[in-house]
């Protein structure tokens, strides 16, 4: 079975590397549910796919309109 891009899971703090963000912005955007994610026991994951479109979404030509 072949890996592909959007069935990457990531570990907050590779989320946070490359955002280049603390650890306590990045469990406030997961808490709040601005940034969608999924807990497996004490762990938490971001799909790389939906960072992705997350990140497509914070674009600042977007928020001017």
């Amino acid at each position: 079975m072949s890996k592909t891009k959007h069935s990457e899971w990531l570990s907050l703090k590779d989320v946070q590397q490359m955002l280049g963000i603390g650890r306590t912005k990045a469990y406030e955007l997961v808490v709040t549910g601005e940034l969608p994610a999924v807990r497996i026991g004490r762990c938490i994951r971001v799909n790389r796919g939906e960072l992705d479109k997350w990140l497509h979404g914070q674009r600042y030509l977007n928020m001017a309109k």
